[in-house]
């Protein structure tokens, strides 16, 4: 009962930190496209912070949610055809990701580029 708990929890954290990496990706590309010259560096630092962290517990909820996936998660009313609907999904997820990334590494270089000038 403790591992079932335990695996619901990380489920849901896995979820939560999908959810900021999105959010911060999504503020590091809105950041840099509408503020006004530089962005200050309190909120790229904590965009970078979010996304990063995010990242890492993304992947690392998600490899512990994919090794107890078919224990825990696995519908038998769909059988296998859940296996390329997950496939699909994650192709969506990570070129999602990826975007997003690109917006946090932008933001981190315009201000390395900003840090560099002074």
């Amino acid at each position: 009962m403790i591992e079932a708990l335990a695996i619901m929890i990380n489920n849901y954290f896995h979820d939560l930190a999908v959810a900021f990496l999105f959010a911060s990706s999504l503020m590091a590309h809105v950041t840099l496209r509408y503020w006004p010259g530089m962005p200050p560096p309190q909120l790229a630092r904590t965009l970078r912070r979010v996304a990063w962290g995010s990242l890492a517990w993304v992947l690392i909820g998600g490899a512990i949610r994919a090794w107890f996936y078919k224990e825990y998660e696995w519908l038998p009313k769909a059988g296998t055809a859940q296996v390329p609907a997950l496939a699909v999904k994650h192709i969506f997820l990570v070129a999602l990701t990826l975007w997003g990334l690109m917006g946090v590494v932008r933001l981190e270089r315009v201000l390395s580029a900003e840090n560099s000038r002074k």
